[in-house]
């Protein structure tokens, strides 16, 4: 997951085109409008209070989401042979509108981290669980729609890394506080920030920063960590299995943001000299 924020440096700061700001700020009430829709059947099957809880923290959440999608949209362009000269998109793309709803699914995820499951119907722990499942889900086709769409972008590469980590932070925190997972499994949810802060420290100092080499392994290990987080989300699938797996499946993970920072902080490249 780490790595890609490079590319906030890489391309210009041009003007957004206002259609593209139509188009997100449209995609933002729809996204709010659902929220509002779900507030209102919790408020009726579960009651106002819990409903508001609910719906206060999914917007805030939402809020962010739309942030990081506004914040990168000067990335909305392709990486072409001339890399001075970007092609630019007027429209986000069906891969970017997916990812974006991956967004919005974790948003209304994050709105149960107000919502103690005593006080709930048994029924309603399953809604956590369907929600980050489809959001995993959605995560294998906004790369796929975007390569068939040919519309891959930098907005997209950056979109996607940025909600995995969200998506990361709030359904291990929900899994946590549902005894599913043992609370070191938040190493997992904060290694990317930390890795993030670092990078940013680096450059208020003055130090080099590093690109990465690309890696399949880092994306796999990210996928396998949103695939153990969504089953055990799932109230059926017992804590024993999901608390001994998760301790066991994070170690590689950590392992690999060691190494991602040993690249970015160039001291792999140190130690090799060393050592020849």
């Amino acid at each position: 997951m780490p790595g890609l924020s490079e590319a906030l440096d890489d391309v210009p700061r041009v003007g957004v085109e206002p259609a593209l700001q139509g188009e997100l700020l449209r995609l933002a009430i729809l996204g709010v409008s659902l929220l509002l829709v779900g507030a209102t059947v919790l408020s009726g099957l579960e009651g106002a209070q819990l409903a508001l809880r609910w719906l206060l923290v999914s917007l805030a959440c939402w809020s962010f989401v739309l942030w990081q999608c506004r914040k990168r949209l000067h990335l909305n362009c392709s990486s072409p042979e001339e890399p001075d000269r970007p092609r630019r998109y007027a429209t986000l793309g069906h891969g970017n509108r997916i990812t974006l709803f991956r967004g919005l699914l974790i948003s209304a995820l994050a709105g149960f981290l107000l919502v103690a499951p005593a006080d709930t119907s048994p029924w309603l722990l399953y809604v956590p669980a369907l929600l980050y499942t489809a959001a995993a889900l959605a995560d294998l086709l906004d790369g796929r729609m975007a390569r068939y769409q040919q519309h891959t972008t930098r907005l997209g590469a950056e979109l996607d890394t940025a909600l995995d980590a969200f998506g990361l932070l709030i359904a291990p925190l929900l899994a946590i506080a549902y005894g599913k997972l043992h609370v070191s499994y938040l190493l997992v949810s904060v290694a990317y920030y930390l890795f993030q802060c670092g990078i940013i420290w680096r450059k208020r100092h003055a130090l080099p920063v590093y690109p990465l080499p690309p890696s399949r392994l880092r994306r796999y290990l990210a996928g396998v960590q949103m695939a153990l987080v969504a089953v055990a989300l799932w109230p059926p699938v017992p804590h024993g299995v999901t608390t001994g797996l998760g301790v066991v499946l994070m170690l590689p993970l950590l392992i690999g943001f060691c190494r991602d920072w040993w690249y970015v902080s160039g001291r792999r490249d140190v130690c090799r000299e060393s050592c020849s």
